[in-house]
């Protein structure tokens, strides 16, 4: 076996979650976070039949980072984290380092480009929409304290490593953050069904915010009422509405197919 075995002292820092919701497993999801160097884990555990190029690779960054590793058998593996799909290695995260608002706003590229989601309780929802965020080039994400899914462990895999990269800060209060990136003019737009402006008609290539809505309820009335525009996303008639992270995915791509074509 590739590396040194380093028995770690269990940890007893701040925990993502409770116990087996405190664990990330999948190997790219655990190498994507260690690559990133920002969300580092309080403890590994390794699998004793994990392959070679992947106990090396994984063992070598946890040494540099100075993350504590253990190396068990497989069955503890699975025993730990309560799933059967960790690909032999998992990692107890502390909770996730939200950045402050103002320092999104601040250091945003131009044109910035931001999403706003309102209530998204769907952890998959939530890390499918922050895969497009970083595919696309958002300059950050602001969710609300509460009413809000966390960033956890199914977050972090259904965000393909995303949210290592992207700048996600939890906001106290929504429309006091859409105001205050309104008055930076910066337009906020919201799809709606019903809307007669397609996404494909409005100019993009502006600073923009795009709200997000809630799974069940979609936009609230008052974050509705700050909306610059209203646009649709065509689609062949009879289809049903598209959900949260789909709809994200297409809008994020016009508005960077347009931005690219400038």
């Amino acid at each position: 076996m590739v590396g040194q075995r380093r028995k770690k002292q269990r940890s007893k820092k701040a925990m993502m979650g409770n116990h087996q919701n405190s664990w990330l497993r999948g190997r790219n999801a655990i190498v994507e976070t260690l690559e990133a160097g920002r969300w580092l884990p309080n403890e590994l555990v390794l699998s004793d039949q994990l392959a070679e190029e992947t106990h090396k690779l994984i063992v070598d960054s946890a040494m540099v980072l100075l993350v504590p590793f253990e190396i068990v058998s497989h069955e503890r593996v699975t025993q730990l984290c309560g799933a059967r799909d960790h690909q032999g290695v998992i990692a107890r995260m502390p909770p996730f380092p939200y950045v402050d608002v103002e320092s999104v706003i601040e250091q945003a590229g131009e044109p910035p480009l931001f999403l706003i989601l309102d209530s998204l309780q769907d952890p998959f929802n939530f890390g499918s929409v922050c895969r497009s965020a970083g595919v696309f080039g958002v300059s950050g994400v602001f969710v609300a304290e509460t009413g809000q899914a966390e960033v956890n462990s199914q977050v972090a895999r259904s965000s393909a490593g995303a949210i290592n990269r992207l700048k996600i800060t939890r906001s106290p209060d929504l429309i006091d953050t859409t105001d205050s990136l309104k008055e930076t003019g910066v337009r906020t737009v919201a799809t709606s069904p019903h809307a007669e402006l397609r996404i494909d008609e409005l100019d993009c290539t502006q600073p923009m915010a795009v709200i997000i809505g809630n799974e069940g309820t979609g936009v609230s009335d008052e974050l509705l009422e700050r909306c610059d525009e209203l646009v649709s996303i065509p689609h062949a008639t009879g289809v049903e509405s598209l959900n949260a992270a789909v709809s994200t995915g297409i809008v994020l791509y016009e508005i960077h197919r347009q931005r690219l074509a400038t």
